[in-house]
């Protein structure tokens, strides 16, 4: 066995993820084992199962790596998190506690995660790494294509370390930090209480106002939008996010939204998905004009805003741009692990990150064993991608649980559900078989890159295999996927899919495509509603046992609940 490295997060979105002999070989959510969706802890199974996809116990590891300087490890269930939110800003300590944040300090950090690692059989050094450092080497190293070149790096998040954004150039391994934003200027901290005020779950349904945004009239999104630009802007360098108010952007939200009072809810959300997209284009142009690096790549929570992604990708002044996959506090131990493995094998060791598929593998035996003793039907099939594409050619919705679980928030066809985007009610079907989503909330499509042109304006060639991007679409391609395009603009985010990709999902396009002429599919989430998504042959069963699915392929099978007429 080589040497082990484990990078874990404990807080929101709590994660782990291992380093053998230097390669990432593995990670997963805390959520995926307890079935909390955004677990908020220390991720305690996750490294359980990260050590035994490594076949190691936990005095085999060498060292870990922490994402972060300080934070909270300890876990919160939802209800009681929610319940401080609604009287956090009546808490007579708030200026006190919102300075010990602003220093970053420990306050005891190091103490409570060896405590935690002991329990966990873990007795290995503990190195920490500056939260925002983190996220920008996951973007850096996740995401370079070539390691001599100049990269300009961003991290934008609710906050972490004090910090809520940094700006970095990055050549060779070798970062040197332009400029830092502390926390009280947080634009995440503005998503986050609008996501709470709405009555959404914050770190979690962001999303949700990003996707009602749409919605709006513009006249009327354009006067909250400038509102809340009188509170938040940029400082004289264009390089740091400072407030307008006199206390923090935090402590400001009450008289924040007081002034928004008696707006809609649409208005409020259009309004906040303007203000963001504008200062940030702002604020990358400004950092590659100080720079004069036009590649950009990003880090942290703020960048799974596909819309703000996709106006900075479009920018004059960028040539190239890529955010890193499920970028959220769940990429920190990535961040960690190739940050500290760079500067202990040198930067030119790291591989970046070839594909997301960093979980669970489904086995045949796996899916046998699943199946067994349910009553659902296993059939043995030697061209599954064709049964697969036949069935969705017919207008079938099937599930997938096949392959590597994918990393992060976003479903990438290992662990979804697919289905014909050209049928307009496809969206009513899911949410009454399974999903259950907010009726604003559109699908995704997944397509294949040969065809991408069919479906969305690409003029930059850009690669959008995580979901990072959202694109504009032109005119006939809702003919073709109106049940995978957002109803209101009719933009989409794609995950464009290499022809030659050897999951599986490429296969099923490309025999689709021969049936139907069309290479793009409909693809959501499989998971339970309020649940997170798959990880197991179990839990893709459970799904299938538990919702109104007809057709599952676990692995190589197809699993049904009555005998398939295919």
């Amino acid at each position: 066995m080589g040497e082990l490295l484990l990078g874990i997060h404990g807080g929101a979105n709590a994660t782990a993820a291992i380093a053998v002999d230097g390669h990432l070989t593995y990670c997963v959510q805390e959520e995926r084992l307890t079935g909390i969706k955004g677990y908020m802890g220390f991720p305690r199974r996750a490294i359980a199962t990260c050590l035994d996809a490594a076949g190691a116990d936990a005095a085999d590891v060498a060292e870990v790596v922490y994402g972060s300087r300080s934070g909270a490890v300890e876990h919160c269930p939802r209800d009681e998190w929610r319940r401080r939110l609604t009287g956090f800003h009546h808490r007579p300590d708030l200026a006190d506690m919102e300075a010990h944040l602003v220093a970053a300090s420990p306050n005891g950090l190091p103490q409570r995660l060896d405590d935690l690692l002991r329990q966990s059989g873990v007795t290995a050094r503990v190195t920490y790494i500056d939260h925002h450092t983190a996220h920008a080497a996951a973007a850096y190293y996740g995401l370079r294509a070539a390691p001599e070149r100049p990269y300009l790096v961003l991290t934008c998040d609710g906050f972490g370390d004090g910090t809520c954004a940094t700006v970095s150039t990055w050549t060779a391994g070798h970062r040197i930090e332009i400029a830092r934003t502390d926390m009280r200027d947080s634009i995440g901290l503005l998503w986050f209480w609008f996501t709470h005020a709405a009555g959404f779950t914050p770190h979690e349904d962001e999303y949700k106002l990003m996707g009602m945004a749409p919605y709006a009239r513009a006249d009327r999104a354009r006067e909250v939008a400038d509102i809340l630009h009188e509170s938040l802007g940029l400082d004289r360098s264009g390089l740091r996010l400072r407030r307008s108010t006199g206390p923090s952007i935090e402590r400001a939200w009450p008289a924040i939204e007081q002034r928004l009072h008696g707006r809609r809810f649409d208005d409020q959300f259009a309004g906040l998905q303007l203000f963001t997209e504008e200062l940030l284009t702002r604020w990358v142009s400004n950092a590659v004009a100080a720079t004069g690096i036009p590649d950009v790549l990003v880090g942290g929570g703020v960048f799974m805003n596909i819309k703000v992604n996709q106006r900075i990708a479009a920018l004059d002044c960028v040539r190239t741009f890529n955010a890193f996959p499920s970028c959220g506090d769940e990429s920190l131990p990535l961040g960690a692990l190739y940050h500290h493995l760079a500067a202990t094998h040198g930067h030119q060791t790291i591989t970046p990150l070839s594909d997301c598929y960093l979980g669970e593998e489904i086995t045949p035996t796996d899916a046998r064993d699943a199946v067994a003793g349910t009553g659902l039907v296993l059939h043995e099939i030697d061209q599954i991608e064709d049964v697969v594409a036949q069935l969705l050619a017919d207008g079938e919705i099937v599930a997938r649980c096949a392959g590597r679980m994918e990393f992060g928030a976003r479903a990438l066809g290992n662990r979804s559900i697919l289905a014909n985007p050209s049928d307009a009610d496809i969206p009513r079907r899911l949410n009454r078989l399974i999903k259950q989503r907010d009726f604003w909330m559109p699908f995704a499509p997944a397509m294949l890159r040969s065809h991408q042109h069919r479906y969305i304006h690409n003029p930059r060639d850009l690669h959008s295999p995580y979901m990072m991007i959202g694109f504009d679409t032109p005119p006939d391609a809702a003919t073709h996927m109106i049940a995978a395009m957002h109803p209101a603009d009719l933009s989409c985010r794609p995950q464009i899919v290499d022809d030659h990709s050897p999951t599986g999902l490429a296969a099923i396009l490309d025999a689709y495509h021969h049936r139907t002429g069309q290479a793009v599919l409909l693809n959501t989430s499989l998971n339970l509603h309020g649940q997170p998504i798959a990880r197991t042959a179990v839990d893709a069963v459970n799904v299938l046992l538990h919702s109104d699915l007809a057709h599952l392929q676990l692995g190589p099978y197809l699993v049904t609940k009555h005998a398939p007429t295919c």
